[in-house]
């Protein structure tokens, strides 16, 4: 589902109400996520990136979004075309941003993972606060890691995201063992070698179970 933002079709609007119709995807919800294609101009001030809606629920709500991200491409007056792509809402226990290759002056390189409890992660994370890993990409090994207190955690509920506060006996924990952020890395890694370039990727925890929830090349 990528139409053009002239051309969005009632084929593409036809299959958004049907995923988010009561009974259709999980919870009825979507995330609805809007990407530039093609490569980025060298940029001259202002650049666009990619936008998200996450937990959208219902037809009229998943329709609406679907038309302020094409219009906000629109009025960013882009070169470049943009995709709107919606998605099932997996409602992650934790959730992890990967950089398949840091930038920054680092001895070895390293990929960047950075983990919270809930939905989303990182610069799309209203909740904040998130545990930061250095990874070494030849052998998986933690090199550096930051825990910080996390006090909040956006959790879905029937008429959308809700923060919360976490319980008391998480805030200081880590939101996920080694063993997984070192799954993430690898995970990044065979992405970057199929596209050939560093990578940019959001993975959700759920139930034991990874889900890859999007993917792209690093700017």
């Amino acid at each position: 589902m990528a139409p053009a933002p002239a051309t969005c079709g009632e084929r593409f609007l036809d299959g958004v109400r049907e995923l988010t119709r009561r009974g259709g995807a999980r919870d009825a919800a979507i995330d609805v996520r809007a990407v530039p294609l093609g490569p980025a101009p060298r940029p001259v001030g202002r650049t666009d990136g990619s936008w998200v809606s996450r937990h959208v629920v219902g037809p009229e709500d998943a329709l609406a979004a679907v038309r302020e991200h094409l219009a906000r491409s629109l009025r960013c007056r882009s070169t470049r075309r943009t995709a709107v792509v919606a998605e099932e809402f997996i409602a992650a226990d934790a959730s992890a941003q990967v950089l398949s290759r840091a930038r920054g002056r680092f001895e070895e390189a390293v990929a960047l993972v950075r983990a919270a409890h809930g939905v989303a992660v990182g610069g799309a994370d209203p909740a904040g606060a998130a545990d930061t890993y250095l990874v070494r990409r030849t052998d998986l090994n933690i090199l550096v890691e930051w825990f910080t207190d996390k006090y909040r955690q956006m959790v879905p509920t029937p008429t959308g995201l809700v923060e919360r506060p976490l319980p008391d006996v998480l805030r200081d924990r880590p939101c996920l063992p080694e063993q997984r952020i070192r799954d993430m890395v690898r995970i990044g890694l065979v992405a970057e070698a199929v596209m050939g370039r560093p990578v940019r990727m959001e993975l959700a925890w759920k139930n034991g179970m990874v889900y890859v929830l999007w993917c792209e090349a690093a700017e």
